[in-house]
């Protein structure tokens, strides 16, 4: 019966919306193509229970029940293959449902595809982001897949699908985001969302699980005079779900305009990097990356299809700036600020050990760079650095670049020229490459694109570490010391001063940490054995990382004075999840959670509202998303 039901569906899904959003912004072709209450009225009460909204869910307690699961392929009433079959022949779906393979899978006999070529072509490019970011389950960090294919020269090996959705609903209208998000709750299966990949928590995964995949919604429009309802006039950019900050960054360039993105050009824009604020090159004029939202295009775990802006769900509108990818509705599109382009200096250059240059020298020098922060920050500048342990004990390090917008050259040497002529004074031989750039993109092109992902060979972290540090003696010297040992004791760190305080005076969801913060850093655990570590090596991995690496800047920075860590690239163990990704808005935001997503819809680990739910994914050395989905 429930398959024959899937049949009657393709007669009665038309488009009967309204074509604008607001502000005369139309909304984008597959915008139109929406699931009505009109197309669910021809249906039978039963039928309907199966694609129809839950006009329920918003604004009704729903209590759980503690320790019931998600439905799971092997339960009883999860559809069989030949009722997602028939789902998929309708004229709705046309094919756009796929029963996925784990990436690697052409490295073995088990799928019964083992091609030595394709094999060999994907163990060439695992570390490139835009494998990954092509395939509809593939995740650019496995390690929270759990490992369960990763390509290797065995053909006789295990592969299994592991934490990769069951099926993945490749989505090209608002109607499909519907029809898979209905049925995903109606029939309680467990359902995530993955744009890219690029998530170092493996939100995008979930065994047993209906994948909504946004990545192939490509629409992007300039719009040259935008008036929003927050009172901003300006010039903006429509981005539809699929567009990355690469694409963005390029049509932002042809308009002679600049926005907020990031770092890595693989991330999806309109998805979790703004949701889960958004740190950018830019933020020393512009803010977060959510600060410059103007308005979201959504489908919520009812299943309607809304927009959220400053007048339109308001509550929703603040979550989402901010508050977590996966947590509040699928993204079908936002609307992003552009700011008029400015000249860009950016400057690379590395120093080392060696010789002369001791290791009490090297961070002498380095030592002045940290207290400079508060100046170079409220010159608007920011800075990507790593300080790497070389294989010979000698340490490195390396700016890669610093990146001063709206500088010349003259204004930028000035600024670094006590930093500089410090290092001089020491000793200390480097050599910049600083060049003035007209606009953002080539600036960003000539210093960023070498992103590299997929590695299984160590867990990353971070930290943020707030302004009152500086302003402190005391707290500086105990900060410095805590960074200084992570290296001193052989681990490799990486990070950025940068003070995006809320600089555009918004009222959203950011971390509160970001607020207030003056240098985000990067550790990094590696584990034994690499891609093979053990599940005991792997703990090890995690305690280090948890401990011994974040515990000492935990310390320094304690969420109290608004320390914290990037939700987007952070431990997936951070202890104090809630208040260390999310700052004093957590509580607010779980409100929100409840009202919007009560019966618990949308879930992603470390996400708004997960501590109510737990992988059962055994033991794996740390969290995975390969188990079922249960509530606690």
């Amino acid at each position: 019966m429930w398959r024959s039901h899937l049949l009657l569906l393709i007669v009665h899904v038309v488009c009967r919306v309204d074509a604008t959003l607001f502000s005369n912004v139309t909304l984008f072709g597959y915008e139109k193509a929406q699931l009505t209450d009109h197309d669910l009225a021809q249906l039978s009460a039963e039928h309907q229970a199966y694609f129809g909204f839950d006009d329920s869910a918003i604004n009704t307690t729903f209590a759980g029940v503690s320790g019931a699961c998600k439905l799971a392929p092997g339960d009883d009433g999860f559809p069989s293959a030949r009722t997602w079959e028939e789902f998929n022949a309708t004229s709705i779906v046309n094919g756009t449902l796929i029963a996925p393979k784990p990436l690697a899978s052409p490295c073995y006999n088990s799928w019964g595809e083992y091609n030595e070529r394709k094999c060999a072509a994907i163990t060439a490019n695992w570390m490139n982001p835009y494998l990954h970011e092509a395939d509809p389950t593939s995740s650019m960090f496995p390690l929270y897949q759990g490992r369960t294919c990763l390509p290797r020269p065995d053909p006789n090996a295990t592969c299994e699908l592991g934490s990769y959705p069951k099926y993945v609903m490749n989505v090209s209208t608002v109607a499909h985001v519907q029809i898979a998000l209905n049925i995903a709750r109606n029939m309680d299966i467990r359902l995530v969302i993955k744009n890219t990949g690029h998530d170092f928590l493996g939100k995008s995964l979930g065994a047993g699980a209906l994948s909504i995949w946004t990545h192939n919604m490509k629409d992007l429009q300039f719009i040259a005079n935008y008036k929003s309802d927050s009172g901003y006039e300006g010039s903006a950019f429509k981005v539809a779900a699929g567009v990355t900050v690469r694409e963005i960054y390029q049509a932002a360039e042809r308009n002679n305009v600049t926005v907020t993105g990031g770092i890595c050009e693989s991330v999806g824009f309109a998805g979790g990097y703004f949701t889960g604020g958004g740190h950018t090159p830019m933020s020393g004029y512009y803010g977060m990356a959510a600060d410059n939202i103007e308005a979201v295009n959504l489908v919520t775990a009812d299943g309607r299809f809304i927009t959220a802006s400053n007048t339109s769900h308001p509550d929703l509108f603040w979550a989402i700036r901010g508050g977590g990818g996966s947590t509040w509705g699928v993204v079908t599109s936002v609307i992003v600020r552009a700011h008029p382009n400015m000249p860009i200096v950016a400057s690379t250059f590395s120093y080392s050990t060696g010789g002369n240059i001791t290791k009490e020298i090297f961070w002498q020098g380095t030592r002045k760079f940290w207290e400079m922060f508060p100046t170079l920050a409220d010159a608007h500048t920011y800075s990507y650095f790593w300080i790497y342990v070389l294989p010979n004990d000698q340490l490195q390090f390396q700016m890669v670049p610093f990146w001063a917008p709206g500088h010349t050259i003259e204004s930028f040497n000035k600024l670094i020229a006590p930093w500089f002529d410090y290092l001089r004074s020491l000793g200390i031989q480097f050599t910049p490459k600083t060049t003035l750039h007209h606009s953002f993109y080539p600036a960003y092109n000539d210093n960023w694109g070498n992103e590299t992902v997929g590695a299984s060979t160590g867990l990353p972290g971070n930290r943020i570490f707030p302004r009152s540090n500086w302003e402190c003696p005391e707290k500086f010297e105990r900060m410095f010391a805590a960074i200084k040992n992570t290296s001193m004791s052989g681990h490799t760190l990486g990070g950025y001063h940068q003070a995006p305080q809320n600089r555009l005076n918004v009222d959203n969801a950011v971390s509160s940490a970001f607020r207030h913060t003056l240098s985000f850093l990067i550790g990094m655990a590696l584990l034994e054995d690499g891609e093979n570590a053990t599940q005991a090596q792997m703990q090890k991995a995690v305690k280090e990382l948890t401990e011994d690496i974040l515990g000492p800047w935990r310390d320094v920075a304690p969420e109290s004075e608004f320390g914290g860590s990037y939700l987007n690239e952070a431990n997936v163990m951070e202890p104090g999840w809630q208040r260390s990704f999310y700052g004093t808005q957590y509580e607010r935001l779980a409100e929100i959670k409840k009202k919007w997503d009560p019966k618990g819809v949308f879930y992603a680990t470390t996400a708004v509202g997960s501590e109510e739910w737990e992988v059962r994914d055994g033991e794996w050395g740390t969290q995975t998303q390969n188990g079922k989905l249960c509530r606690v």
